[in-house]
């Protein structure tokens, strides 16, 4: 067999005068390509979190919206050169807290060369031992850490239901003041403190911390933004390895052994990315632009919102919408991206609509401010509520409640089986999911309702006139008399 004058096979005939050939099929790699640059570009939506903890984020459905994640063939250079450091020292087996806020540990990290946004040089963790719930809150002096743990305190015994009842920490002067002690034995709670120039006994938080810079670290070197971000990508690397896997437990994450419910992640952006903001109508006139250009720097109180840098008014924002710019790109082009240029110093603000709005004209909407510290710590805990079948059908607190909706309409009687008509289309329905909520922000309940769409109805065709079947009160009076 000849093919441009070279030969590439030689065989003999057979005696039924045909030539044999033994053939090698190679291995199908029919989508290897789209999937490895899906595995990539989630990677980098996890803050760069390592493949082994999103394949099995993915494999054993820790969570509900991550597609499926193929092995990576390279390596990311941002990874290794961020979260290089030196091998580990045997581990030897520790006590472990059996119930939430049985054991919190706590450590400070800082001072920082760069002055976050918010004017902090410093960011504080606690950490649960039992669920491994990350909490983190910035301060410009490290004085500050009393008033904090009293608020940390309030916050996750109200939400969980539960008594901190140890606190472990370093011997830092922030830890050991006078007041705090004297807090910490009126209320009853036993303090932990590690021994001097000893770090290795309040391990759980110094790795923490740890992990938390090098996520922070390779998020802005990914995307090439200023260190005065360190505070917005610090509080997205607490939001994400709290909806992480961690080897402390068993295939779940924080995030659902604190609260009793399996995050989602198909709301999770890649930090630093270009993103449009939707300006609402009421903030600008016929002719200006409906979407601004901004900067994805974190998530928002809830899971639907997000923080924004806005690149015309150099302020951070929370939006409900935005557009990523290009979602398709590969990680090598991503690193070719030009430098924004964002010397200006932003403000930090929080308003009731989503973006501020581009015109120079002065707004006389009141704006509401909030302490940011109150706003990082409930982006950790939440809540999102699906918004199709296909999602809500991957929780089984979800699927309970469909179950109840659906017993509900059979007791009552809600429906009646007929024929199909044939003259009229079939109207479709629908499921509308909603968490509900006690006085003290805890779950009450999930509810789902199975609603008809009614927007695909016609009047003068599916319906006529409609109206409440109430009658009016002097015609009541009048049957009565």
């Amino acid at each position: 067999m000849v093919s441009m004058e070279n030969l590439l096979a030689k065989v003999s005939m057979t005696g039924n005068r045909c030539f044999p050939l033994s053939l090698k099929y190679a291995n199908s790699v029919a989508m290897k390509a789209t999937i490895e640059e899906s595995t990539w570009y989630w990677h980098r939506r996890f803050g760069h979190l390592n493949m082994q903890s999103l394949k099995l984020l993915q494999q054993q459905e820790l969570v509900y919206g991550l597609p499926e994640i193929g092995n990576a063939n390279r390596i990311c250079q941002n990874c290794a050169i961020g979260k290089s450091h030196r091998e580990a020292f045997g581990k030897e087996k520790i006590w472990r807290a059996s119930l939430p806020l049985e054991l919190v540990h706590s450590d400070v990290c800082g001072p920082m060369q760069t002055t976050s946004i918010g004017g902090n040089k410093y960011f504080l963790t606690f950490i649960d031992d039992c669920t491994r719930m990350c909490w983190v809150y910035f301060m410009q002096f490290k004085s500050e850490v009393f008033n904090i743990f009293k608020k940390f305190k309030a916050v996750v015994e109200l939400q969980s239901g539960y008594k901190l009842k140890k606190l472990r920490s370093d011997r830092g002067g922030e830890y050991t003041s006078a007041e705090f002690l004297q807090f910490c034995e009126e209320i009853g709670l036993e303090r932990q403190l590690t021994v001097a120039y000893s770090p290795q006994q309040n391990g759980v938080a110094e790795r923490k911390n740890r992990t938390i810079v090098e996520m922070s670290k390779i998020m802005m070197k990914g995307k090439k933004l200023p260190y005065k971000f360190w505070g917005e990508a610090v509080n997205t690397a607490v939001y994400i390895q709290n909806r992480c896997p961690t080897k402390a437990l068993d295939n779940v994450t924080p995030f659902e052994v604190f609260s009793g419910r399996k995050p989602g992640v198909k709301h999770l952006r890649v930090f630093g990315s270009i993103c449009f903001c939707h300006v609402p109508n009421q903030l600008m006139s016929k002719l200006e632009d409906a979407a601004v250009k901004c900067i994805f720097v974190g998530y928002g109180k809830c899971e639907k919102g997000y923080r924004v840098y806005n690149l015309q008014t150099n302020k951070i924002t929370t939006s409900r919408s935005i557009r990523p710019e290009d979602t398709s790109r590969s990680s090598e082009e991503e690193h070719e991206e030009t430098m924004i240029d964002i010397s200006s110093p932003p403000q930090v603000t929080t308003a009731a609509t989503n973006v501020t709005s581009p015109s120079d004209s002065p707004s006389s909407t009141p704006v509401k401010l909030r302490d940011i510290t109150e706003i990082y710590a409930r982006c950790n805990m939440s809540i999102i509520e699906p918004e199709n079948f296909a999602e809500a059908s991957k929780d089984k607190a979800w699927q309970k409640a469909m179950e109840a909706e659906m017993e509900m309409i059979e007791k009552n009687e809600t429906w009646e089986l007929v024929d199909r008509p044939s003259d009229k289309p079939v109207i479709g329905v629908k499921w509308v999911y909603k968490t509900k909520l006690n006085l003290d922000g805890s779950i009450q309940k999930h509810k789902a309702r199975l609603v008809v769409k009614g927007y695909a109805q016609k009047p003068g065709i599916d319906f006529n006139e409609t109206f409440a079947l109430v009658v009016r009160s002097h015609i009541d009076q009048t049957e009565r008399g």
